[in-house]
Order: structure tokens, then C-alpha cells, then sequence
């Protein structure tokens, strides 16, 4: 095999071990599974939220209570991904759409109200020891909205196994969650 093939196969190789990265981190939010999320992220990284700035793993450590004290569900979807890869550091961009259940406070009306939103990641990734994970995250909200939640489980949703928000949802019996 030529060296250029062999350097086109690392540089799939590379990327596809980001995208499974990418992948992890959102599994991990929304099982919030916390060793889950850290292991995407570098000790040394940095996240960049808005709601959160500072070092990744201290994220990690505010998200997932965050999660399980304010949202009664929530689900995330990656959508484009670029990636440019520089040796071991890559620079990417990935567009999600994630949308949460959150019960309003009785003074914002009480109730359950649904919200989408799509926003994109702004990554630098780093190869460390022959495995990427991320070195900083930056959030950039595109757009949102809100409305009732309806959160139907009767008649055919009834029938339906539910996700769940921890180590019991059915992704771990599959083996799909390390």
C-alpha cells in the first residue's frame, strides 16, 4: 500500500474515532453517565457554555446534577460534522438538535413545557496516548423554543419501552454503552 493511501486510511480512521467521540458525549448526557462524559474530554480541557465556563472536568461534575435536577427528559441528536484533521489535534464543528422536558417553577406558572433547540460545537480534539478526545468545547446556540409537553403514555405509547436516564436504558443491556 502507497504511503498516501495509508495516510488517507489514518486520517479516516482519526475521524471516525471523533464522530464515535461525539457520538459517546451526547449518549452520555442523556443517560447522565457521568464517566461516560468525562471520558470524552481531556482532564485538562476547557468547556465554554455560557452557562458553564471552565475546565471539562469540573463540567462534567455540574452537568449531569444539573440534568437530573432540572430536565424530566431529555434527548440529543448530532447532525453535520466537519472535521480537519492536523496530526493529533483536529478542529471540528457538529450541529445538534436536542430538545428537554423541564417542569416550570409555580411562579413561571408550574406545568411541564417542551424545548428544542439547535445549536452547534465548536471543538479542538486532541490524540493523546493513540486516543482523541476532546480538548475544548464551545456552545453556540443557533436557536430554541418552548411549549407544552405533552409526555403521552397512554393508549399505543403505552406499549413502548422507555428510554431511561441512567444505566438501566435498554443501550446498555445492548452492549451499545461501554
Amino acid at each position: 500500500m502507497s504511503t498516501d493511501a495509508s495516510a488517507r486510511i489514518r486520517a479516516l480512521a482519526d475521524e471516525q474515532a471523533i464522530r464515535a467521540q461525539m457520538c459517546h458525549y451526547i449518549q452520555a448526557i442523556d443517560r447522565c453517565d457521568l464517566e461516560l462524559l468525562k471520558s470524552t474530554f481531556h482532564p485538562d480541557g476547557s468547556v465554554i457554555f455560557g452557562v458553564f465556563d471552565g475546565n471539562a472536568m469540573d463540567f462534567c461534575a455540574w452537568d449531569i446534577p444539573f440534568i437530573r435536577d432540572n430536565l424530566l427528559m431529555g434527548w440529543h441528536r448530532v447532525g453535520n460534522i466537519s472535521i480537519v484533521l492536523d496530526g493529533d489535534r483536529a478542529m471540528a464543528e457538529s450541529y445538534m438538535l436536542g430538545n428537554a422536558a423541564a417542569a416550570l417553577p409555580a411562579e413561571y406558572g408550574g406545568g411541564v413545557i417542551n424545548c428544542p433547540d439547535g445549536l452547534r460545537y465548536h471543538d479542538v480534539w486532541e490524540k493523546r496516548d493513540g486516543t482523541w478526545r476532546m480538548f475544548s468545547r464551545k456552545l453556540i446556540m443557533d436557536w430554541n423554543a418552548c411549549w407544552p409537553f405533552s409526555g403521552s403514555t397512554e393508549g399505543i405509547y403505552a406499549s413502548f419501552d422507555t428510554g431511561r436516564r441512567d444505566r438501566s436504558d435498554p443501550a446498555y443491556a445492548l452492549g451499545i454503552l461501554r
